[in-house]
């Protein structure tokens, strides 16, 4: 019986389960199983929960919690030391574990990969489905910029990743446009490669209605501040908007761009909050439920143009209004109408979009049912469940 049929009779009253020897399911990696990375927690969650498979894991995680420390020569030998020992412990595991009809790699899955691929072809997994989510090699070297593109360090990234991808039968991206991406830098076949919604926290996030305050409008942007979500022009449209008394701004992470949300704290007349700390989904969820108008991504990098972030799956589950750039993303989708759009890199654009919301709150209104409808036929988790089910057939 088909897994798709499986899943869909064991939701049934009945709720049978339909696990079965040959069904057996190995989820293998040095995945951190929490809200610090929703898609493994939530992803591995579904699965287990649709009782398609005999599911065994073998898991050591790469990192013990989020606060691992980083920073120092120390701490950078102690996680370098880590990562080795448990990808060969993982290794190891798999070696002495009873075969496996699929084995699926969450995120980070490359250098995993890449030690699978280094077995003889007898003692590899018959089929491989891994979750990619973001390309280590095009962070490090084109997002972040930390390696330069034509250093040897970098080709030798690209030259494992791209070895790594080579062993998968499924790899699983978050858009079409990352998939092509995927498929382009790494030379891979497109039927390989496919696009699936990440999987999020929807017991926290989950329609909340606000009513507009008749005295002030509160604008919230929650992110970890890397360039692709364009934090300048974000700082840029709060100057501008230092006149308007009824604007509250709130910033919630903190990361490589944090000079510049620590600059626009220092300006007098910007009314801003700055959470640096992290937080969890239900704290995130009710900061959220006390925005009129959410903030996406503004950067003006080739990335921005090819992701949907985290941060739109919890504003629209939750019936925000939301502002974003007007990327390839959001046109490809179709479903433009979902958001307040503005030229990525563009802050007084941005400015004027805030602004118009501000004074509109009926716009606001279509705007929150309308992109709570987006999330509901794209990027829920029942969608994304049906669609790595197919991965397994």
């Amino acid at each position: 019986m088909p897994l798709l049929e499986k899943w869909a009779l064991s939701r049934g009253t009945m709720g049978r389960k339909f696990a079965e020897v040959n069904n057996r399911l190995l989820i293998l990696g040095v995945h951190l199983k929490s809200e610090g990375y929703p898609n493994v927690l939530y992803r591995l969650q579904d699965l287990t929960n649709t009782h398609a498979f005999d599911i065994t894991e073998i898991n050591q995680p790469m990192w013990r919690s989020l606060a691992t420390p980083r920073g120092t020569i120390g701490a950078g030998l102690q996680n370098a030391i880590r990562a080795v020992w448990v990808h060969l412990t993982v290794l190891y595991q798999y070696l002495r574990a009873p075969p496996a009809r699929w084995v699926y790699v969450p995120y980070p899955a490359v250098f995993l990969l890449f030690l699978l691929g280094l077995l003889p072809h007898r003692l590899r997994p018959r089929w491989i489905v891994v979750d990619a989510f973001i390309s280590i090699y095009d962070t490090v070297v084109h997002d972040r910029q930390l390696l330069a593109a034509r250093g040897l360090s970098a080709r030798l990234l690209h030259w494992v990743e791209r070895q790594a991808y080579r062993v998968a039968d499924k790899i699983v991206v978050d858009t079409p446009q990352n998939a092509d991406y995927l498929c382009e830098i790494f030379d891979l076949p497109a039927a390989r490669v496919v696009s699936i919604p990440l999987s999020t926290n929807e017991t926290a996030f989950f329609p909340v209605t606000r009513a507009a305050h008749p005295e002030f409008c509160n604008v919230l942007f929650v992110g970890t501040l890397i360039p692709l979500h364009g934090i300048a022009y974000i700082v840029d449209a709060m100057t501008r908007l230092s006149h308007r008394r009824d604007i509250r701004f709130k910033i919630i992470g903190d990361g490589q761009d944090s000079a510049k949300v620590a600059a626009a704290l220092a300006h007098p007349d910007i009314q801003l909050t700055w959470t640096r700390s992290w937080q969890s989904s239900a704290q995130l969820a009710a900061e959220i439920g006390q925005a009129d108008i959410c903030l996406g991504i503004f950067g003006e990098g080739a990335k921005t143009q090819r992701v949907c972030p985290f941060k739109i799956y919890a504003y629209t589950a939750m019936g925000r209004a939301t502002i974003t750039g007007d990327t390839r993303w959001v046109s490809a989708s179709g479903h433009a109408a979902a958001f307040a759009l503005v030229p990525v890199g563009d802050g007084a654009r941005l400015a004027l979009a805030i602004e118009n919301l501000v004074d509109h709150p009926e716009t606001r209104a279509t705007l929150a049912i309308a992109g709570r409808g987006f999330y509901q036929a794209h990027l829920g988790n029942q969608i994304a469940l049906s669609k790595i089910l197919q991965c397994f057939t």
